[in-house]
């Protein structure tokens, strides 16, 4: 059942955001100074979340690498009640997404003081994924949450603390 869901999850997500793509590397990676000028560039994203994060958001580490578009490289981590893929897209913007035509719900909000947003995708509406997109580095950084069966969860609130916790050691 595991490996289904996490089919599913991994399926419905990347229908969600059109995307996702490879990543490794060690979790609980802070980003370098010295690479903030470099965007995104050399961010993992299997590295963004701590492993206190992963122990505070019922997560199971180290996550694995999405392999999909690879202008949005992800890392995905399965939970007791969710799952969640944490994606970087190095060109665009929260305003670009925006501008996309295929949100059932694009709210504008900001977090760490940077534009961000909550969005469904309208593919994803049946599937209980929620959005949370920040900008970072010239880009932005995608929280994607899910549920496999329906727990009365508040995937969007759930993405937005994610991304709350990750935004301030995101280059700016």
């Amino acid at each position: 059942m595991k490996s289904l869901s996490r089919a599913l999850v991994t399926v419905c997500a990347g229908g969600a955001l059109l995307a996702a793509a490879g990543c490794g590397g060690s979790a609980g990676q802070t980003p370098d100074p010295e690479l903030k000028g470099q965007g995104l560039a050399q961010l993992d994203p299997c590295g963004i979340l701590t492993e206190d994060e992963l122990g505070a958001f019922g997560l199971e580490g180290p996550g694995s690498p999405e392999k999909g578009i690879s202008s949005e490289p992800g890392c995905y981590y399965n939970g007791e009640r969710t799952a969640v893929i944490v994606y970087k897209n190095q060109e665009k913007t929260v305003e670009a997404y925006g501008q996309q035509d295929n949100w059932a719900k694009f709210d504008e909000l900001t977090v760490d003081g940077r534009a961000a947003a909550s969005a469904i995708d309208k593919s994803a509406t049946q599937a209980r994924i929620c959005s949370t997109l920040f900008n970072a580095g010239g880009g932005s950084i995608i929280v994607d949450v899910s549920e496999s069966r329906d727990q009365g969860l508040d995937e969007c609130a759930e993405s937005q603390k994610i991304a709350e916790a990750i935004a301030p050691r995101m280059p700016r």
